[in-house]
């Protein structure tokens, strides 16, 4: 790689932040330092969301080879600045901040981490979009928090696009654990993921039963 350049499109920033998810299973180093980094970016995947922190997103070709040897050296400010021209900040508290926060803390969460108290989320510019058509194509009852994809657990619904099915965690209940036990457990769960599974299966139940004559 050509030291401290900058991406110099989406599509590279893109790689990027595909990149970082392969090179942090490999190197697990990256997990010791990436709960420091404070800016993400995402960008949608066949598979969900996929994250990577600013100073892995915004410099070309990146690996975590020069990752790791050239961090300290690498201005976040300057990479925030280049990938302002593709992603746009997402405000904490929207549907779309909470499902792109979830997958964060989910990629944590494998590696015994917790993202910073002080992170901000970006997303790509043009996925913002997609997600919104999305979500609005299924209608203002369907709760928001049970997606369905094909290319996720074989398109049974989910929470927030992660692998993580609903009949999980109706199983954990029926298995008596009580909530605060799951969300322990599953540190990527938020409290209204549960009361999002149970108003599904109730819905998915509540249907007519026809007798023949």
């Amino acid at each position: 790689m050509k030291a401290n350049l900058l991406v110099v499109s989406a599509g590279a920033a893109k790689d990027n932040i595909a990149r970082f998810e392969t090179e942090l299973a490999k190197n697990p180093q990256l997990a010791d330092i990436m709960a420091y980094g404070r800016g993400w970016y995402a960008t949608r995947t066949a598979k969900g969301w996929a994250l990577g922190p600013s100073k892995f997103a915004g410099y070309a070709d990146n690996s975590a080879k020069a990752y790791l040897s050239s961090h300290r050296d690498r201005d976040g400010r300057l990479t925030e600045r280049a990938l302002s021209q593709w992603f746009e900040d997402v405000e904490p508290g929207t549907a779309l901040y909470d499902e792109v926060h979830a997958a964060l803390r989910e990629l944590f969460a494998r590696y015994g981490k917790s993202p910073n108290k002080l992170l901000r989320i970006s997303v790509l510019k043009s996925d913002i979009g997609s997600a919104m058509v999305r979500k609005s194509g299924s209608g203002a009852a369907q709760n928001t928090r049970i997606t369905t994809d094909p290319d996720v657990c074989g398109g049974r619904p989910c929470i927030r696009g992660m692998r993580i099915r609903v009949s999980d965690v109706l199983d954990l209940l029926a298995a008596g654990n009580e909530r605060s036990t799951i969300l322990a457990d599953y540190p990527y769960l938020e409290d209204g993921d549960i009361d999002a599974a149970l108003a599904y299966a109730s819905r998915a139940v509540d249907h007519r039963v026809i007798k023949a004559a």
